[in-house]
């Protein structure tokens, strides 16, 4: 293992803390919050210590690591962040013990949107700025992970590559200094964007900010217990909809659209799940609940499949299964949101199929061809894809099996367990709007916290590194 180079790119990783925790310090002094002021002090300091030691002690050598290295510099990530962004919670005035501000802050890093905070409405304006800040973190480091490592041709644990926007990774440092820097201006001038949108829509300057930071990570949390405080009518609940596409279709879509550089052809993914949204929005409205609002439906059927969560959502008829199993599914492989991701499905779909119709008439050439594209599904994408469904099961069932140690109902525990894989916020739209994750025991919150985290980084990266490192040739 190169311990050089990944502390190199980890440093640059920390320093993005620092730099957020600064922000903070300036915005508690604004404010006048001078309580906390001394935690965002102290991790600012800290995050720039270690990010610049890291980044200094690696900086000289070979910027070109394994695969294998990559996905540890990724794990590392996941892991060791969080711990400076527990910092704000754990010195807080709130009285949080480090469990709990380690669980808030994988939370908000992995954007699930599960709080360990009783209420939200009694937390200082700049620890929910914190709390939205590290979504927004989070969402970046993903969309770069995506990108450069675990969607990469090399290593496939997601077939990003497969799509428009998707990383060769031939020399990952020079590719990482190039998709970061392109993928920070994207994101953040979306960022952007969506501030401007809500504020023009005469949402609250404040609100629209943190609102921005939740929905461009597709994250979970809010600067309020309840939504309809933000959008109280149906034109806001629309426009939040319509933003939540940014973390269902492909990163660079709006890029490519500015610099004229779209084509249909390069983003069929992104046209299924639209078609996927509008369907499945025509039928809950017309068939199945026919009685309530439309724009509300819209808003459920974008929340879920962005693996968001966030709600206004209500309805004397329960549909929460349908709508977890849309956390399932997902966006597009190369955006923020997190579930299986549909484009996985479509290959498991079109070889099973393909594999019972060549029973059938065996002389027939079988297409496997992506979205009737000019990319070809290889034997490998799909290995990888149904390993990660049989391990997605798997994780189910284990986690399921620990929640219910913990006086949750086995209902519970399995939509519980569901929405942990995917990153989503247990809300009412799932029913558990009740769940209090304050009260659970600590272990179940370091399982939920295991799990949260292996969402991120797939569990198939983990099984690579065991198999590199214990099960050597």
């Amino acid at each position: 293992m190169n311990y050089k180079i990944i502390s190199f790119f980890l440093g640059i990783f920390i320093l993005i803390v620092s730099l957020f925790s600064f922000l903070n310090v300036l915005y508690s002094i604004n404010l006048n919050f001078v309580l906390d002021l001394s935690s965002y002090i102290i991790t600012t300091l800290l995050s720039l210590i270690i990010g610049t030691t890291l980044w200094y002690f690696g900086r000289q050598h070979s910027k070109n690591i394994s695969t294998a290295d990559q996905i540890i510099f990724i794990s590392l990530t996941f892991l060791l962040i969080p711990f400076l962004i527990s910092i704000p919670y754990y010195l807080s005035i709130y009285n949080m013990n480090f469990i709990n501000s380690y669980f808030e802050s994988v939370s908000g890093f992995t954007t699930t949107g599960f709080t360990t905070i009783k209420n939200i409405k009694n937390i200082d304006a700049p620890l929910l700025l914190w709390r939205s800040s590290s979504q927004w973190i989070g969402g970046l480091l993903f969309l770069v992970a995506t990108i450069g490592t675990i969607g990469s041709k090399q290593i496939k644990i997601k077939p990003a590559y497969l799509l428009s926007g998707g990383a060769s990774a031939r020399n990952f440092y020079n590719n990482f200094n190039y998709n970061f820097i392109k993928i920070l201006l994207i994101y953040s001038l979306s960022t952007i964007f969506i501030l401007f949108f809500y504020n023009f829509f005469d949402i609250r300057l404040l609100d629209s900010f943190h609102l921005a930071f939740t929905v461009i990570s597709s994250g979970g949390f809010l600067p309020t217990n309840n939504l309809s405080n933000i959008v109280d009518t149906n034109l806001k609940i629309f426009i939040l909809s319509i933003t939540l596409f940014f973390p269902i279709f492909n990163f660079f879509i709006l890029h490519d659209v500015i610099t004229r550089k779209f084509s249909l052809k390069n983003y069929q993914e992104d046209f299924h799940l639209f078609l996927l949204i509008i369907l499945l929005t025509l039928s809950i409205y017309f068939i199945v609940k026919p009685g309530d609002d439309f724009v509300n439906i819209f808003f459920a059927i974008t929340t879920s499949i962005s693996t968001s969560g966030i709600t206004t959502y209500s309805s004397n008829i329960d549909l929460s299964l349908f709508f977890i199993l849309l956390t399932v599914v997902g966006g597009s492989l190369i955006s923020t949101s997190s579930g299986f991701k549909y484009t996985r499905i479509y290959i498991l779909l079109k070889i099973s199929y393909q594999e019972i119709y060549r029973l059938v008439k065996p002389i027939n050439i079988i297409d496997k061809n992506l979205y009737n594209s000019d990319v070809t599904i290889d034997d490998q994408d799909l290995k990888i894809a149904f390993f990660v469904f049989i391990t997605f099961i798997i994780s189910i069932f284990i986690l399921s099996s620990i929640l219910t140690f913990d006086n949750l109902t086995f209902e519970n525990s399995f939509k519980l367990s569901l929405l942990t894989l995917t990153n989503t916020l247990s809300s009412s739209l799932y029913g558990l709007d009740n769940l209090s994750f304050f009260t659970l025991n600590n272990f179940t919150k370091i399982a939920l916290i295991f799990f949260m985290t292996l969402a991120k980084i797939e569990i198939i990266a983990v099984l690579y590194l065991i198999k590199k490192f214990f099960f050597r040739d």
